[in-house]
């Protein structure tokens, strides 16, 4: 009989599954939960892991030092890293090994929908929780994350910025473009934005995908131009979010309003761009979905303070990093909710998470706080509209309610 790879490591799984669950017994009686983080700590990706992960490593720190997990009696969390490099193979195998090799309570880290969706059996073989930072879907019950929904997340928060911008600003944004990088997630996002800005009354004039392999997008923007589009969307890569700004500067071109995925909401973007073609573009006609931005209520800004301080930074406190922070926070919460280091109680104790906006464990800013629904994303997968200023800074620019506490 052939095996295809997902029977395979099924198979495997289930053939180690009882040393990982003794070493899960063992940890919990040792006073130390292991947590897997899995990476992309090399490859394409890199940039990400690089961020989050000396957030990671802080508030884990910052935790044990506090007393650890009190309803386990002080229990301590440890770290035990694993690099994806960025892809799903890697990912899954990352995965296995961690939860059978080396017995952690959990998994954890910036993976990408389609590693998360790798991944999956994995966590289905073993009923090994994993709270991702960023995938927008999950195939599997013990896959949580807290990165955007693409439909309530992505694409209504753009939508309801592009409404808000014709009946608040008054700006005529009848003829929609989407570009968004050309692979499955931004294939995916295209699909639906264009579904759902139709049914509003938006008429869609084309679709520019984003060659992930190009040096430089000028083509593109060209095609953009002549599509002669009131607002460009899109779900892009970092690289191509830079590409495509170098195009607006080169070309001059000022005839759209543009609005980006988070990663357009990143300060690494001035950087990668240079001042002068970052305050040329990003100022003007530009907004990007994010996840903070400076003079937020509630503990949001008073926590970042304290990791930029404190922690050992490689790379600026990003979008991602308040991704890899509340999930860490939420992994905490759970872990105290469970009072237990068995994986089933800590899966069901993340499926409860309830974290009003205000409690000290709720970075996000969100109205409706933190719960998962039943796909395991959040129920509340809404995000902030910002613009840069020319000092390089982000202004809350919508939904209205943060507007007004910026």
């Amino acid at each position: 009989m052939t095996l295809n790879r997902r029977q395979a490591a099924a198979l495997l799984s289930g053939a180690l599954g009882s040393l990982a669950a003794r070493g899960t017994a063992r940890a919990q009686a040792g006073g130390t939960i292991r947590i897997g983080v899995i990476q992309p700590m090399s490859g394409p990706t890199a940039a990400y892991g690089q961020e989050t992960q000396p957030v990671v490593e802080y508030l884990i720190g910052k935790i044990n030092a506090a007393g650890g997990i009190r309803s386990l009696g002080g229990a301590k969390l440890e770290i035990v890293l694993a690099d994806s490099t960025g892809q799903p193979a890697r990912a899954a195998a990352e995965a296995l090994r961690l939860v059978t090799q080396e017995n952690v309570a959990l998994l954890t880290g910036f993976v990408l929908t389609s590693e998360a969706l790798a991944i999956g059996p994995v966590l289905d073989a073993h009923a090994c929780p994993m709270v991702t930072f960023m995938a927008s879907e999950s195939a599997s019950p013990f896959l949580f994350s807290l990165g955007l929904h693409n439909d309530r997340g992505y694409v209504q928060s753009m939508k309801g910025f592009i409404d808000f911008l014709g009946a608040k600003r008054g700006r005529k944004l009848g003829t929609v473009v989407t570009a968004s990088s050309n692979y499955e997630a931004g294939q995916k996002f295209t699909r639906l934005a264009s579904e759902r800005l139709k049914e509003a009354g938006y008429t869609i004039a084309g679709d520019v995908p984003l060659d992930v392999r190009a040096q430089d997008h000028t083509a593109a923007l060209l095609k953009i131009r002549a599509l002669k589009p009131d607002v460009v969307i899109g779900f892009n890569t970092q690289g191509d979010i830079v590409k495509l700004h170098r195009a607006r500067y080169d070309t001059q071109y000022r005839g759209a309003v543009f609005i980006g995925s988070t990663g357009a909401a990143d300060p690494s973007l001035w950087h990668e761009l240079g001042r002068d073609i970052a305050g040329q573009v990003l100022t003007r006609d530009y907004y990007s979905l994010a996840l903070f931005a400076p003079g937020l209520p509630g503990p949001t800004n008073a926590f970042i303070d304290d990791v930029v301080r404190h922690a050992r930074l490689k790379r600026s406190f990003g979008q991602f990093s308040m991704f890899a922070a509340q999930s860490i926070l939420v992994i905490k919460e759970a872990l105290e909710a469970a009072g237990s280091a068995e994986r089933r109680r800590i899966a069901e104790a993340i499926r409860g998470i309830n974290l009003p906006f205000g409690h000290p464990s709720m970075i996000m800013p969100r109205q409706n706080g933190l719960a998962f629904a039943e796909d395991r994303l959040p129920r509340d997968s809404s995000a902030l509209m910002v613009e840069w200023t020319g000092d390089a800074a982000l202004k809350v620019v919508y939904p209205e309610a943060f507007v007004k506490a910026s």
